[in-house]
């Protein structure tokens, strides 16, 4: 959601954490008694890349822990904004440069040469403990402080205090005193047994909301109209239009939905139009 009021009206009477939606590369760690024994990526869901050879070179992601137990963690690795900047400043060709962090923490934890993975800087940030339980989401958090091992920062909140320590973050956002990639908040309730509770959707669990700031919008020109055939063999019109850099990537194609959508917007060839994701 974009709606403030949405996020205060599904937290309810409930305590939540809210945290930062990292925008990086999730990534699994497992230990086993006390040793880091297995880094794998998120890869489509159920089935990820084992990363596991570039794991000692990840800060903030220690290779042993004061844990004598099994212990799961899923988090983000990234690569900060300073080091981001500072590894494309070296690359020459301007087709070679990465287009944000997150592409280049991508393929910095993928790489099979750990010589060089060793030099892009990563860090890993945990946002959940998944084995063993905890009650709650902040104690399992600040627990993971005793461990050594670095997790997004995090606020309690309830619906009295949540607009409050939003407009905080987004000060921090907008003054740009993050050096961490973000593109957005997560809130997610505190008492772990009542979020599973709430079991899943299709494809994604009840117990946590993303928040996106408000859309980043580029103007650019609508060059020719394409049909494609959807899923269900509808045909529908598609906009081709100059590329533009949206949230780190580069667009060119948006649909337009159907014959009365064009209608309304009296959508044709060089109009001005504004693109968002």
């Amino acid at each position: 959601t974009k709606d403030r009021e949405a996020l205060k009206k599904w937290l309810g009477a409930q305590i939540g954490v809210l945290s930062w939606k990292l925008d990086g590369l999730t990534a699994v760690a497992t230990y086993d008694n006390g040793h880091l024994i297995r880094l794998v990526t998120r890869g489509n869901g159920e089935v990820g890349e084992d990363v596991t050879h570039n794991a000692k070179y990840i800060e903030g992601l220690p290779l042993q822990i004061p844990f004598m137990g099994h212990l799961v963690i899923r988090g983000e690795t990234l690569i900060s904004y300073p080091n981001f900047e500072k590894i494309n400043a070296t690359i020459v060709n301007l087709d070679d440069k990465y287009k944000n962090p997150r592409n280049l923490a991508s393929s910095s934890l993928r790489l099979l040469d750990s010589s060089i993975a060793a030099k892009r800087h990563l860090h890993f940030r945990a946002f959940e403990v998944v084995y063993p339980e905890m009650i709650t989401i902040s104690d399992s958090l600040d627990w993971l402080d005793t461990m050594r091992i670095d997790h997004v920062a995090f606020w309690k909140v309830n619906a009295a205090t949540i607009f409050n320590v939003i407009e905080i973050l987004e000060n921090i956002i907008n003054k740009n005193l993050l050096d961490d990639p973000t593109d957005g908040l997560v809130l997610t309730y505190d008492d772990v047994a009542y979020g599973k509770s709430l079991g899943t959707t299709g494809k994604f669990p009840k117990h946590s909301i993303a928040f996106k700031w408000q859309d980043d919008a580029v103007e650019t020109t609508i060059r020719n109209i394409e049909w494609s055939a959807s899923r269900t063999g509808l045909i529908n019109p598609v906009a081709v239009f100059d590329p533009v850099e949206l949230e780190g990537t580069t667009v060119t194609r948006a649909s337009v939905h159907n014959i009365q959508y064009m209608k309304d917007l009296e959508l044709g060839k060089n109009d001005t139009i504004t693109v968002y994701k």
